[in-house]
């Protein structure tokens, strides 16, 4: 009997080892810096710009991307596709790469250490940063920009859409999501390098 109960159990735990998964891999992402064929003029002269914060909302700022689902309110977390590092950290410092690769004449630095030797100062509230399960990407955000002793200059809102080629034989491609944001983003740095070129 001893014999046999030693067989049974062999067994069962040689049939749960082999009947386990598969462990699943985490990929990461990180936004990246589309390049510009040119640079615009920007700035009459050469410009030190600070950017201070990027404020993203709480919905997204987590590891795991976030995918809405369309005509419903429930989002999908992709527990095993996740941002490489937090937006909050990783924004300033695609917008501020994006703004020296876009605009002579403007040198942009993230955090707030750069206000010590800038002109301007900016801080952006994301309040929209999402993909829907239909493959529609939206970024949505407000700038303002300041003088080193914070006194608005101006501040500005503006709302950019594009439709991800997010699903890839019948999943969510991240990368193509992430490339999206990335895109958009450097779209909104844009805009924010143009804002500093029209102040008079």
């Amino acid at each position: 009997m001893k014999n046999k109960s030693l067989i049974i159990t062999t067994a069962v735990l040689l049939s749960g080892c082999l009947g386990r998964p598969s462990v699943i891999p985490t990929h990461f992402y990180r936004l990246n810096i589309p390049s510009v064929s040119q640079q615009v003029r920007g700035p009459i002269s050469p410009t030190n710009v600070a950017i201070e914060s990027v404020i993203v909302p709480q919905s997204v700022a987590r590891p795991q991307i976030v995918i809405s689902q369309s005509k419903s309110t429930e989002c999908h977390l992709a527990e095993f596709d996740r941002w490489i590092e937090n937006l909050d950290s990783a924004l300033p410092v695609a917008i501020s790469e994006n703004m020296n690769s876009y605009a002579k004449n403007i040198a942009a630095r993230p955090g707030r250490d750069a206000r010590r030797n800038a002109k301007y100062v900016v801080n952006v509230e994301i309040v929209r940063f999402e993909t829907d399960s239909d493959g529609d990407t939206t970024i949505s955000a407000w700038w303002t920009i300041t003088d080193t002793n914070g006194k608005t200059i101006t501040q500005k809102r503006r709302t950019l859409r594009t439709q991800t080629p997010h699903k890839k034989s019948g999943a969510y491609d991240y990368d193509a999501i992430v490339a999206t944001h990335s895109r958009l983003i450097a779209d909104l740095s844009y805009k924010i390098s143009d804002s500093i070129s029209d102040i008079k």
